[in-house]
């Protein structure tokens, strides 16, 4: 009966930190960003701060950052971005003060009923991620060191690496 009643009281709290951690916000953030070739979902976003986004296309630098090499796969999480690839100047698209979007995405090749500033142009549409090109995704979030390296690969789909650099 002893083993029982401890078994109870240890799983009551554990189940009670649990809940604690979770309902004080300091459990795992459940807002996401998905980026595609076609589109931008970013729950981060809201109606008051935060609503900008910027794309760099990139060049390739270093060979071994190949989404698919073992090498890349092993190391993604580590890997610095920031010597493996550099700002091409052919692309560069921004936008800021964002207050609606149609069912919370952002088109890149749709009119979001704004204009992007693409190379210095304003334009309603600033077209399809390019297949087999990277790209680094700024202003995503309050967090100005916080950074997403999209690659789009050969049939579209989309491979993405969060960089928090804050912590550097």
């Amino acid at each position: 009966m002893k083993k029982i009643t401890q078994a109870l009281l240890t799983i009551l709290i554990i189940g009670l930190v649990y809940l604690a951690v979770f309902w004080s916000g300091f459990g795992p953030d459940e807002k996401r960003i998905e980026i595609t070739n076609e589109y931008i979902i970013n729950d981060h976003w809201n109606y008051k701060y935060n609503n900008a986004i910027q794309i760099d296309k990139m060049i390739l630098l270093d060979k071994d950052l190949d989404v698919f090499s073992n090498v890349f796969i092993k190391n993604a999480h580590y890997w610095d971005f920031d010597k493996s690839l550099t700002k091409d100047d052919s692309f560069t698209c921004s936008y800021w003060g964002i207050k609606s979007t149609k069912e919370g995405k952002v088109f890149f090749n749709k009119n979001n009923g704004w204009n992007w500033t693409v190379n210095g142009t304003e334009q309603p549409i600033s077209g399809k991620l390019e297949n087999s090109k990277w790209y680094k995704f700024s202003k995503l979030l309050m967090n100005t060191k916080f950074y997403t390296y999209v690659f789009v690969d050969s049939v579209g789909q989309t491979h993405m690496y969060n960089v928090n650099k804050a912590n550097w």
